[in-house]
């Protein structure tokens, strides 16, 4: 058995605890959403097949915010077009073209609960409304936040929360968040051969932070 003096009582005492337990990590809550400010300028590329087209690499600017059906909505500009989120979580309300119309619209918005840790859950009934044709497409959605891990990317490496999704769309999709950095780490999306748009994969990864 060992045995501590009293005057190295707490050092021992820590030492066994290490070599019984390992060591712990504390699995953060992601309790808000902070938005990055405006003006912010952040870049991701993308690797497609498939249904989803071309690799390309895509640029975002936090635009000032907007007015979206009596509220209050975060604008995001990615080229031509503008992404509307909720700004209490960073749901997506709509995606707004070149001239400011709507092409889509998400009931409910489109987004992940908070507050969330590892093990959170969720289920919900989606839509999404292409105003260019009126047509509405419906799908199941259930995901789980499955990990806390290290996540590389071009921009750096993070500790972020693995988020997976499936859906009656016949799709899997997977992304990395992390409570300090506005945009997706990272994203992995699969579209199955069932998909109404076909098959295909899309990878995305943050190559720059908002700055």
């Amino acid at each position: 058995m060992t045995k501590c003096p009293a005057t190295r009582s707490a050092l021992c005492g820590a030492a066994l605890a290490l070599l019984l337990g390992g060591c712990t990590t504390v699995v953060p809550t992601i309790e808000r959403w902070d938005p990055a400010p405006v003006g912010a300028v952040w870049s991701a590329q993308q690797r497609n097949t498939g249904s989803y087209g071309a690799d390309m690499v895509t640029a975002t600017t936090r635009a000032a915010d907007v007015v979206w059906n009596g509220a209050p909505a975060l604008a995001l500009k990615m080229g031509a077009r503008t992404l509307l989120q909720r700004p209490t979580d960073g749901s997506w309300l709509a995606l707004l073209g070149a001239d400011g119309k709507p092409l889509f619209t998400y009931d409910p918005p489109l987004g992940f609960p908070m507050p969330a840790t590892v093990g959170t859950r969720w289920k919900r009934l989606q839509k999404m409304t292409n105003l260019t044709n009126g047509r509405t497409t419906e799908w199941e959605w259930n995901c789980q936040v499955v990990a806390y891990e290290k996540v590389a990317v071009p921009a750096g490496t993070f500790d972020a929360f693995r988020t997976e999704c499936t859906s009656s769309l016949d799709a899997q999709d997977t992304y990395w968040t992390s409570p300090k950095v506005h945009p997706f780490l990272k994203t992995k999306l699969v579209r199955g051969p069932k998909h109404p748009a076909g098959p295909g994969t899309s990878e995305t990864e943050l190559l720059k932070l908002p700055s």
